[in-house]
């Protein structure tokens, strides 16, 4: 959730945005407003930063897989919302093998049932379905 909070701002500010992310990342009112509890794990935000700044820094390579994936969809059609979970899931599936697939298309999933509208959890669900296919991972379960 924080991740792609990040990357919305991303992409609301540009790269003015990134010395301003460790400070995102931490803010008590931020982090209360997910209702994730303050302070938050080091890791936790490592990971988040992670996220949010190699998708935004990839997002020219990852715009370009999805725009070919999602058939009758330009990006600007796409929500904010659903585009940032899109390029946030297809970083991770691409950049962090040591998550498994379905983790990586599931959380994919629920952000969009949280944060999206009624199409969106199918519409996510669809286009990172066929963008694992696409780079050749398994949908085996986790664990």
């Amino acid at each position: 959730m924080l991740a792609l909070q990040a990357l919305c701002v991303f992409e609301a500010l540009g790269d003015a945005f990134r010395p301003q992310l460790a400070r995102f990342l931490a803010d008590d009112d931020v982090l209360a407003d997910l209702g994730i509890e303050s302070p938050l794990d080091s890791e936790m935000m490592q990971f988040a930063r992670a996220l949010a700044d190699g998708a935004w820094i990839a997002r020219r390579e990852l715009d370009e897989r999805l725009q070919r994936t999602a058939e009758h969809w330009t990006l600007e059609r796409m929500t904010p919302v659903d585009r940032n979970i899109l390029r946030l899931g297809l970083f991770e599936l691409l950049h962090n093998p040591e998550t498994p697939t379905a983790v990586v298309v599931n959380e994919a999933v629920e952000l969009a049932r949280l944060f999206g509208d009624t199409e969106s959890t199918s519409f996510v669900n669809g286009v990172l379905d066929a963008l694992r296919r696409e780079i050749g991972q398994s949908a085996a379960p986790c664990g």
